[in-house]
């Protein structure tokens, strides 16, 4: 694939993720998208930041449904080295018995529901929320040899469908309640700088009392127990 042509993809395929008109549309779009890169199936696992020990997952995919059940089953999520490497944004990686080399039996189990070979990237949200995009094949594809090719396109493709589905508030895209007033966010950054109650009342000019009623109201919609958590909460988020 040469730079024109790169290009000329890239807007076809904004112009058509652009023209979805329900988040349910996505899935059929990233199917035509994967079949036009050569594989048969995706799987596309969007992970939320928070909480930080129990992240929410939530997938969309063409997998067999039994290769699906099974993965669950063995909690593959813990072991599978693509979901580790694909925590950096932007890096692609070729599925490949060496890769997989210190994950027990998930290569093994994985060639005999039919994923053969694959390859993988992720892009991140505005929110944080990550979003790993796979595609796998039956069939012995030399994606090592696309590598560069393969990581500008599915790292494109997955942040194409992040927006869709932000743009359509699909649950998958909720992570926290981020509809702050500007007075809350301002409390929140200076919160998060370590500032006690009394000292954020004097800096922006409001009671203590307007300050701890805040805190408690970011608690509550944060779903977190102190004020470290919303401080940790929110720059995970981006809020700040």
């Amino acid at each position: 694939m040469t730079i024109d042509t790169f290009f000329l993809w890239r807007r076809e395929v904004h112009k058509t993720f652009h023209e979805i008109t329900a988040s349910a549309d996505l899935e059929a779009a990233l199917q035509q998208q994967t079949e036009a890169l050569g594989f048969e199936n995706y799987a596309f696992l969007i992970q939320h930041p928070v909480p930080f020990t129990r992240q929410r997952l939530f997938l969309f995919s063409t997998y067999p449904q039994a290769w699906i059940k099974r993965y669950e089953e063995e909690n593959y999520f813990q072991s599978d080295p693509v979901l580790q490497v694909c925590q950096r944004t932007g890096i692609g990686v070729a599925w490949s018995a060496e890769l997989f080399r210190e994950s027990g039996n998930l290569w093994q189990e994985a060639n005999q529901f039919g994923l053969q070979s694959g390859f993988s990237c992720s892009a991140m949200a505005a929110n944080r929320a990550l979003g790993i995009l796979s595609m796998s094949s039956a069939q012995l594809i030399k994606t090592s040899e696309l590598q560069h090719e393969l990581e500008a396109q599915l790292h494109y493709l997955a942040d194409l469908s992040l927006s869709v589905l932000e743009r359509f508030s699909d649950s998958a895209m909720l992570v926290l309640d981020n509809d702050f007033s500007q007075r809350e966010l301002e409390v929140l950054k200076w919160t998060a700088e370590g500032k006690t109650a009394v000292e954020i009342s004097l800096i922006l000019a409001i009671s203590e009392h307007t300050v701890n009623f805040h805190q408690k109201n970011m608690q509550k919609r944060f779903n977190v127990s102190n004020k470290t958590q919303i401080a940790c909460y929110a720059a995970a988020t981006g809020l700040i």
